[in-house]
């Protein structure tokens, strides 16, 4: 008689609100079921599935406590494998903070990757309630798709130049909850200027989906800059926005 397979979902402890679903698991749930004789009686071979917040860490944890256990051989963990876009190339210092994973071309104007989100990512520190994840975290992973798209396919053809991306306007339609599951990015670029160098601009379509819907649709415009040429600029203007603050309070006390 061939046995079932259960599956579970794991996910990082931040997604606690989620684990409220039948077969869904925190990390630190797990691990605390597993220490109270979880799944010690014989039964049906167990698959965990990884989802997000879940590091390669955590799953050693997990593959430690199962051999201790002498549960290796029935329980079997994925872990979701993934190549997180550089901190160049989202323009993050952490690599907690990067979002994007397994960037991957399809043709001249499209592009897609992975969502992934690390337990500890900053957007999750202060702010993380209900079973879903916040809309910031879309925005954010819409905004890293296209620094990544552009850094990797069009600037890295001039590696002689740095620039400095100034977002023209960018708006997000929340369409479908996101879960902390797997989800893809697609990323379409609508309109592109690249035949100067100096100056790379696009307009841009970021969808995010999962389980078969999209979650959200970002529309943007923005504009890759030498950065000899956007830095004069930028200083220009806070020397401008400087001189107003000062003056109008002195302006004020002077009873002009």
């Amino acid at each position: 008689m061939n046995q079932s397979i259960q599956s579970i979902v794991l996910v990082g402890d931040r997604f606690v609100g989620f684990a409220v679903q039948e077969n869904v698991f925190t990390v630190s749930q797990l691990v605390e079921d597993l220490q109270h004789g979880a799944y010690a009686s014989e039964g049906d071979p167990v698959l965990i599935e990884s989802a997000q917040g879940v590091s390669e860490a955590d799953v050693f944890l997990i593959v430690e406590e199962l051999r201790h256990l002498g549960l290796d051989e029935r329980i079997q963990i994925r872990l979701q494998p993934s190549t997180l876009s550089g901190a160049g190339e989202v323009h993050k210092r952490l690599v907690v903070n990067a979002l994007i994973a397994d960037l991957y071309q399809v043709s001249d104007v499209l592009y897609g990757a992975g969502l992934r989100v690390h337990n500890d990512n900053e957007l999750l520190l202060d702010h993380q309630t209900g079973q879903h994840v916040q809309g910031m975290v879309a925005v954010e992973a819409s905004r890293q798709m296209f620094l990544a798209v552009t850094e990797r396919f069009f600037a890295a053809q001039w590696p002689q130049r740095k620039y400095y991306f100034v977002i023209e306007f960018m708006n997000t339609a929340f369409e479908n909850f996101l879960f902390p599951l797997c989800s893809s990015i697609e990323y379409r670029i609508t309109e592109a200027r690249t035949q100067d160098p100096s100056r790379l601009s696009f307009k841009a379509d970021v969808g995010i989906h999962q389980a078969g819907r999209r979650s959200s649709l970002t529309q943007l415009a923005f504009t890759a800059f030498d950065t000899e040429l956007i830095e004069a600029k930028e200083d220009r203007r806070a020397r401008q926005a400087l001189e107003h603050t000062l003056r109008t309070p002195a302006a004020a006390l002077a009873g002009v």
